[in-house]
């Protein structure tokens, strides 16, 4: 059987679990004072009162249905799990029965094959950096964003937002961490479609939730200090830039078993070289500059 065919009963048993008001009312009732590593436990009859019930034997039996998953007895009474603020997180975040009144959202970005406006659209809790001119996205760009980030923000601060946690999170994923689960990631790269136009050889995906991305490969490495470093020395801006505005790398497949691969990246001050392997860990990072090699 496989791990996602094992998971099912144990999601829908989590699921079902919060099926009943008097359950739900008491885990909001312990997350309404949730405080993280300080909260304070509820004792049983604070908790009972909390909820506004009389029956003992019912409330038993729903706190009894609801300890060791979402609830744990302490020595001073009740806290959350770890999974019940994880699940109240995901709800406030996501907030799904909310409607979304904004769908697009202009940008000052440049599309970098026309040099004409782009917009930033927002279509099932994904943004997608288009070009209305070329009708095509931009950068190959497209990205998860729960619609809390939406609040109190301006256009223009949105599309930095969403790009920030892009860079970020698919650099957290290429060193092994799922940025939703913190489940392990699995990196794999396709050789066969480094000259593909239009295709992305970087895969990254969680081996435990639904977290799934594919990329070039500037968008993984950018948050590597060393990569950064090279091509900060050759006078690209890595800290300002898009990773599709940076130049194209020339990609060398050095070897096939076990895969190892070569990018060249020429700058306006020299060229750095980065090695990569079959899971996009940096092996090497050197640079020339126009004057000689340092």
């Amino acid at each position: 059987m496989s791990d996602e065919a094992e998971t099912v009963p144990e999601t829908r048993e989590a699921f079902a679990l919060l099926g009943h008001d008097i359950r739900l009312e008491i885990l909001l009732a312990l997350l309404d004072r949730w405080r993280a590593a300080q909260t304070e436990p509820q004792g049983y009859s604070d908790l009972m009162r909390a909820v506004e019930m009389q029956d003992s034997g019912k409330f038993n039996y729903h706190l009894g249905r609801l300890r060791g998953v979402y609830l744990r007895k302490t020595a001073d009474g009740y806290v959350p799990t770890a999974s019940s603020t994880a699940l109240h997180r995901a709800v406030l975040a996501n907030r799904p029965t909310e409607s979304v009144s904004r769908h697009e959202f202009a940008t000052s970005v440049a599309c970098p094959e026309c040099d004409g406006p782009t917009t930033l659209r927002y279509d099932r809790e994904f943004f997608s950096l288009r070009c209305p001119a070329c009708d095509e996205l931009v950068g190959g760009f497209t990205y998860p964003f729960p619609k809390n980030g939406l609040r109190n923000r301006t256009d223009e601060v949105v599309f930095e937002t969403v790009y920030d946690r892009a860079r970020t999170q698919v650099g957290l994923a290429r060193r092994g961490q799922c940025p939703d689960c913190a489940g392990t990631t699995t990196v794999t790269v396709d050789p066969e479609s480094i000259d593909r136009e239009g295709a992305f050889p970087v895969g990254i995906s969680c081996e435990t939730c639904t977290w799934v991305v594919e990329s070039g490969f500037y968008l993984p490495l950018l948050s590597h200090t060393r990569v950064a470093a090279g091509l900060l020395e050759i006078g690209l801006p890595v800290e300002d830039a898009y990773h599709w505005n940076l130049p194209t790398p020339t990609t060398t497949v050095v070897r096939t078993d076990p895969l190892e691969l070569e990018l060249r990246v020429d700058g306006p001050e020299g060229t750095t070289t980065i090695v990569v392997d079959g899971t996009l860990a940096v092996t090497s990072v050197t640079t020339s500059r126009d004057h000689g090699p340092r």
